[in-house]
């Protein structure tokens, strides 16, 4: 694989699916409590640093990026903004989403296009989010309810975030509540033929999250965060939602987590909200 593709495709891929390939097999744990014990979480200050400042190094890159884009993530996410109401500019509120690369990388391509971009995270990144690159457009949270207070609510989005909340199932409808017109959920890993939810832990080096190279003078670690993956059929769209279009974002990729084999699949859907 080219370097150039390689670098882009580290810079949307969520670090589980870096890892997936490896023979070592993952914990498994009964709770997500029991997990969380015995993992770093997304409150790890190295994490938060590393992110921070990759992100800073990665939206100056930005000024030399040319219009060739490299990576699936990117084209799909475009198709989708490009979708969504294509006769105004949105207003958009994404859980998860970092300091906000990905929105930095979007607005390149779509200048004028997203007028407000909301983005909820855990406390510590939303913090240094607030710090170093709150804007009159692009805004930090740490609550989705009272993110979404006061927008259009056209487009509400999940990426790579479902499988390391507390209950996936209950934050998936937890999202439809919130009665946007567009839900975006992206990068989700679900087990393919999985009876029930399984408890494990991503574990990754902190140079694994966030966008581009680790930057000069930082020491790298390893970090770990709770994970669990649930049955695609447990993923259900209520009545008066329907999918738009379903993307297939990974093959299957089998996971050995405790003494079992878990079979995963990552997978996005445009779910729209049926005015009747």
């Amino acid at each position: 694989m080219p370097p150039n593709i390689r670098r882009a495709l580290k810079e949307i891929t969520p670090p589980i699916l870096l890892r997936l390939r490896s023979p070592r097999p993952l914990p498994e744990y009964a709770t997500f409590d029991d997990a969380l014990a015995d993992s770093h979480s997304y409150q790890d200050p190295g994490l938060i640093e590393i992110v921070s400042k990759k992100t800073q190094l990665y939206i100056a890159s930005l000024q030399n990026q040319g219009n060739a884009i490299v990576d699936r993530q990117t084209i799909q996410n475009l198709f989708v903004l490009g979708y969504v109401h294509p006769e105004k500019s949105l207003e958009v509120v994404e859980l998860g989403g970092a300091c906000g690369a990905m929105y930095a990388l979007l607005n390149l391509y779509l200048p004028g296009r997203l007028v407000r971009w909301r983005i909820v995270e855990t406390p510590a990144m939303a913090e240094i989010g607030r710090q170093l690159f709150q804007t009159a457009a692009l805004t930090f949270h740490n609550d989705l309810n009272a993110a979404a207070q006061g927008t259009c609510r056209d487009l509400l989005m999940a990426q790579g975030v479902i499988q390391y909340t507390r209950d996936p199932i209950r934050a998936w409808n937890d999202l439809f509540q919130l009665d946007f017109d567009f839900v975006y959920v992206t990068r989700t890993l679900v087990g393919v033929d999985l009876a029930q939810p399984v408890i494990t832990k991503q574990i990754v080096s902190l140079s694994e999250h966030g966008p581009g190279a680790m930057p000069v003078g930082l020491t790298d670690r390893i970090t770990s965060q709770p994970l669990t993956i649930v049955p695609r059929e447990a993923l259900r769209v209520p009545a008066n939602y329907r999918v738009a279009f379903a993307f297939v974002e990974s093959p299957d990729t089998v996971m050995r987590i405790g003494g079992k084999r878990v079979v995963t699949r990552n997978l996005g859907w445009l779910i729209q909200k049926i005015h009747r």
